[in-house]
């Protein structure tokens, strides 16, 4: 048996249980690979709809987990995240999923201290753990 999509979901509210995730649900990792395959069509959904959003996203965030309901973005520092929060930039995501992929996500944004892509991070903090690179 195939799995089902993982964007398809039809109520707006988030439940408790995901919907379209396999097999009694996934972690946010194992859904994460799913929508980083999507992330440049959900890029080019954002572009169409407003520059800055898009700008903002493919300079500054990372697919960091999807657990069926909840895409979690990873960003590259506090500044990042806190524009992309303020900026109507969410909205602009949620419609461009809804849009572009019937998907009705939550969107968290998140402090990916990584900095994605698997190369070691110069900006430290904002990951929980205190930052090794602040010596005298």
């Amino acid at each position: 048996a195939t799995p089902p999509p993982a964007a398809p979901v039809a109520q707006a509210s988030a439940a408790p249980v995901a919907p379209a995730a396999p097999e009694g649900g996934q972690n946010m990792s194992q859904g994460a690979a799913q929508v980083r395959n999507m992330w440049p069509d959900i890029l080019e959904a954002v572009k169409s709809r407003r520059r800055f959003t898009w700008i903002l996203l493919s300079q500054n965030a990372q697919v960091a987990g999807f657990d069926g309901t909840t895409l979690q973005l990873g960003f590259l520092n506090a500044g990042a995240r806190d524009n992309f929060a303020s900026s109507g930039s969410e909205e602009i995501l949620k419609q461009a999923l809804a849009e572009r992929f019937n998907a009705q996500w939550r969107i968290e944004a998140v402090i990916d201290p990584s900095g994605g892509g698997g190369m070691p991070s110069q900006s430290g903090g904002g990951g929980g753990r205190p930052a090794p690179q602040y010596q005298p």
